[in-house]
């Protein structure tokens, strides 16, 4: 399933197409069919993507798009080799390197602990001028149009929906 509710951006539903959470919600499901009600898990996986592009090697943790703000916290946009770090209502929420991924484990513990935003650099290439400027990316809403189903509960062992309707031109 590459669309599910995440409960560490407030159940919205997210995709992540990519094979890492795949195998991750394989071990979920597998566990979950296996186990008593009391005994399942959530699925609750920091999200993760790479890709290498035009020999830029690029990968996230955490959904950049569930962000109000970013900073460059590392490296240098010119020199094509940085860090930049999301954040929303004041939290860690993502970071995307751009030829520098040595320390995105860092950045998903600060999203595991919700650790507030602008995040500290834990290295010594921090940009002198790093300051959080908004991001543009669209709204939630807009990013779940054409949704069939709205997640109105948060307890995976309860299946509460409501019909989302569509209308059609």
């Amino acid at each position: 399933m590459a669309r599910c509710p995440n409960p560490i951006y407030e159940y919205r539903l997210i995709s992540l197409e990519h094979w890492v959470n795949a195998v991750e919600q394989a071990k979920v499901a597998a566990h979950n069919m296996l186990s008593a009600q009391a005994d399942r898990w959530p699925h609750l996986s920091i999200p993760t993507f790479w890709s290498i592009q035009f020999g830029v090697n690029i990968k996230t943790v955490g959904v950049p798009t569930f962000a109000d703000e970013v900073v460059v916290t590392q490296g240098s946009v010119p020199d094509h080799r940085f860090v930049a770090a999301y954040g929303y209502q004041g939290r860690v929420t993502a970071a995307v390197s751009f030829n520098n991924a040595k320390w995105l484990d860092h950045y998903r513990q600060l999203i595991e602990t919700a650790a507030p935003f602008p995040p500290p650099c834990p290295t010594p290439d921090q940009p002198a001028d790093a300051k959080p400027v908004p991001v543009d990316f669209p709204g939630p809403t807009l990013l779940a149009q054409g949704a069939t189903v709205v997640v109105t509960g948060h307890d995976p062992g309860e299946r509460r929906v409501t019909a989302a309707w569509q209308h059609h031109r």
